[in-house]
């Protein structure tokens, strides 16, 4: 009775868990034979494409951004087209201020950013898309980036470079390899929500199923060896 048991759970287990243990396998490849630097987009651009600027300590010191601004966070300061800049959050906006004169700058247009795209842009292919994103973000990219421009460039693999509409500074690098690779972790992880918990329910049930199968698979070959070998004895 029991191996008749054992053949029929394993057979209804192989039958539940079948088809994610072969998205397990299927994905896992691609994870293991793509370079996760391709992935995140090293080759299409260069940072170091950026020209030098001899630039002078900012008057407006980091005591008179607070003094101004005392809720402001995540203050950094940094430079870009040879000008120093403080990117703060105050009111829970991302915002720009002159490191000279405190003035809080308004978004980048269209052309500022593209220019800092085309830089720092390793290919040859042309812009052929260019949105400002304030409010929502395409599903690829974190909304923390708000707001951003998107560029799209015509190359194979449909290029985007995420340029920040308050800084210039590049945030953000996906192509058609990166945008596969999301869909398989997210099948792979089976958090079809935020592609980002690895414990959660489902997948611990059909890990534990896959589990059972194999347990009931090894159980089979046992009692299978076994049988061939008390049919030998008897011979």
């Amino acid at each position: 009775m029991t191996a008749p048991w054992i053949r029929s759970s394993h057979k209804w287990l192989a039958l539940i868990s079948a088809i994610q243990v072969m998205i397990w396998l299927g994905s896992g490849v691609y994870m293991v034979l793509m370079d996760i630097e391709f992935i995140r987009g090293k080759h299409l651009v260069d940072l170091t494409r950026t020209a030098e600027f001899s630039v002078s300590p900012p008057s407006y010191s980091f005591n008179d951004l607070l003094r101004d601004h005392p809720q402001a966070t995540d203050i950094t300061l940094y430079v870009t087209q040879g000008r120093a800049y403080y990117s703060a959050k105050i009111d829970n906006q991302l915002q720009q201020l002159d490191a000279t004169t405190g003035k809080i700058h308004p978004l980048l247009a269209e052309d500022q950013a593209r220019k800092a795209a085309v830089q720092v842009y390793t290919g040859t292919a042309n812009i052929i898309g260019a949105t400002l994103h304030q409010h929502t973000v395409p599903a690829e990219i974190s909304p923390r980036l708000l707001p951003v421009w998107q560029f799209e460039f015509d190359d194979m693999a449909h290029s985007s470079l995420y340029i920040s509409a308050t800084t210039g500074q590049l945030v953000s690098t996906r192509h058609h390899y990166w945008r596969l690779f999301d869909i398989l972790w997210m099948l792979h992880i089976m958090d079809y929500d935020t592609r980002e918990d690895v414990h959660n329910p489902l997948l611990r049930v059909m890990t534990a199923l896959a589990i059972l199968t194999a347990l009931f698979g090894i159980a089979l070959t046992y009692i299978s060896f076994r049988n061939s070998t008390v049919k030998e004895d008897k011979q």
